[in-house]
């Protein structure tokens, strides 16, 4: 949905007057719940002498449901979680590093503009897809660091991408958690990749 199909001011006025407790009981009602997929694609790796970077990247279309509480001025928070870890036989797998990512989406009625916030970086867009485009890349995210990996040793990187639902309003975390098109979520491919520091950049094994 672009900016001009956005909510026009009387109804959104409403709806700020309202509250956001109306929200929530209007959003059920007014769509059809569907259920979202993700397509989480085998992320890469990034060797530097400090530790290791993961790369990812996630493919999916913001369900209507999600556009509409976007629009009505609830902003949609996604986590990444990576985890490198190495194989043991004979026990569970051993976590020797994780990084996380959390990536704020809202939406300014006044200026018709999408701002995507990830740590301190803040950027505008004019449509949802050119925002939505920055939230599915995740870029030199460090989940290890070199003084807790063996040279020449074999590790895996795995992670989760998720609508972090926790960072929503309290109302909408009671009404939404059972829906299926708020459950936007799914696991990276396991990929692997051997430690050394004469390398820049590993690929999947």
């Amino acid at each position: 949905m672009s900016p001009s199909q956005a909510p026009d001011p009387m109804r959104r006025r409403v709806l700020a007057c309202a509250g956001v407790g109306v929200a929530v009981a209007l959003l059920p009602a007014a769509l059809p719940a569907r259920a979202a997929t993700v397509d989480a694609q085998p992320p890469s790796v990034e060797l530097d002498p400090d530790g290791v970077y993961a790369n990812a990247t996630v493919v999916f279309a913001l369900p209507v449901t999600l556009e509409d509480a976007l629009h009505r001025g609830i902003p949609l928070y996604f986590l990444t979680r990576m985890t490198v870890s190495q194989s043991r036989w004979w026990w569970f797998n051993a976590d020797l590093g994780e990084g996380q990512q959390l990536t704020r989406l809202g939406f300014e009625p006044l200026l018709g503009k999408y701002r995507v916030s990830t740590g301190g970086l803040r950027t505008s867009y004019h449509t949802l897809d050119d925002a939505l485009n920055q939230v599915q890349h995740i870029a030199h995210l460090k989940v290890a660091e070199a003084k807790d990996l063996k040279q020449g040793q074999t590790y895996q990187l795995g992670g989760r991408f998720e609508l972090d639902l926790s960072q929503l309003p309290r109302p909408f975390q009671l009404n939404v958690g059972s829906q299926s098109d708020w459950q936007l979520q799914a696991d990276f491919p396991q990929v692997s990749f051997t430690w050394t520091t004469a390398a820049s950049t590993a690929p999947p094994a």
